[in-house]
């Protein structure tokens, strides 16, 4: 006997409509736990909840509300079923509407629901093995130099001068010798600390070119495919980015309302300034999550566990569920484009 039968129908902006229908005798199953459910919520004079007999109680539960709490039980199993059984890859929470309700009938039912768009993907690998990497420019002395000077303002004054800012102290900078290199532990002359430098500033510009790289191809590839990037992703990246300024502010001292009221705009208005550049992370990482499903692309088990520990040790009050899925996505997305990268 089949559980279901769906009719599939494509809608604009990367979203389905599922009519459904399922036979008295699969979602007649549920009207026992359904009634159960609402005997255990009813609350008569006399009785103590959840203590009211069978046959009390269901003189006292409406047949429409029975009915109802059947047909969702129903669906809250038999939707997960449909979306796994159609290889659907649907995102978000979908729209129920039950069509059709009565006792010894086929329950009807409309879903609309979001889905990751369809991305017709170019020959990525030949568009990113065509962005060149470049050359980092030379790490020069005055740079070091810099580094230095930094340095012995943390060691005279415990923190580091601003670009601009005003030196108010009075106290001298200690001089740069062997002994100054030494106080900083890893180093047994200035030589070497300025050699330990220069390898530093060396690697966080090649993290820059990689980085810059890795934005171009990224850009490439895109500028090859079209697709609609669905309400709901948009939504959520604008969200983030929202969520991100709040965080900004608050390091700083003050609320998202102090800094609304001071710049004088609405979270609506800043909202809609953030929508080219969140479609453009949405873009973004949609095409990542087609590269890494047609390269098969998944962390293994063990590295979205030890990456989530680590992540959950340092941020104790974190969502284990919304931390391992960060993970999964940023290991997912690492892989990618390591994968772009040649790699």
């Amino acid at each position: 006997m089949n559980t279901y039968t769906a009719t599939i129908t494509d809608l604009p902006d990367a979203q389905i409509s599922i009519a459904g229908e399922v036979s008295w005798e699969v979602w007649s199953q549920y009207e026992k736990k359904a009634f159960d459910h609402l005997a255990g919520h009813l609350e008569l004079a006399g009785f103590r909840k959840g203590k009211i007999p069978d046959d009390i109680a269901k003189s006292h539960i409406p047949e429409a509300l029975l009915l109802n709490d059947m047909a969702e039980k129903a669906l809250q199993e038999i939707y997960p079923t449909i979306v796994k059984e159609k290889n659907l890859d649907v995102i978000g929470r979908p729209e129920l509407s039950i069509t059709k309700l009565a006792r010894n009938n086929a329950l009807e039912f409309t879903v609309r629901a979001t889905v990751l768009p369809t991305i017709a993907l170019p020959d990525y690998k030949k568009i990113a093995a065509g962005v060149e990497m470049g050359n980092p420019e030379a790490v020069t002395e005055e740079a070091i130099d810099k580094v230095v000077g930094e340095l012995q303002q943390l060691r005279a004054y415990g923190h580091v001068h601003d670009q601009g800012q005003e030196h108010t102290h009075e106290e001298p900078l200690p001089e740069v010798t062997d002994e100054f290199a030494k106080s900083f532990g890893e180093f047994e002359s200035v030589a070497q600390m300025r050699e330990k430098i220069k390898e530093n500033i060396t690697r966080e510009k090649d993290h820059e070119m990689k980085d810059k790289r890795r934005i171009a191809i990224m850009e490439a590839i895109i500028e090859k495919t079209d697709f609609p990037v669905p309400a709901i992703v948009l939504h959520s990246e604008q969200e983030k980015m929202l969520a991100q300024i709040e965080a900004d502010i608050a390091r700083a001292g003050f609320t998202l309302d102090d800094y609304l009221k001071q710049s004088n705009k609405t979270k609506e208005g800043m909202m809609d300034e953030f929508k080219p550049e969140a479609e453009k992370r949405a873009r973004v990482q949609l095409v990542l999550n087609a590269i890494s499903r047609q390269e098969n692309i998944v962390p293994s088990d063990e590295e979205v566990k030890m990456e989530t520990e680590r992540l959950m040790a340092m941020y104790p009050g974190a969502d284990q569920a919304r931390t391992e899925a960060y993970v999964d996505m940023m290991l997912t997305n690492e892989k990618t484009l390591a994968v772009l990268e040649g790699k």
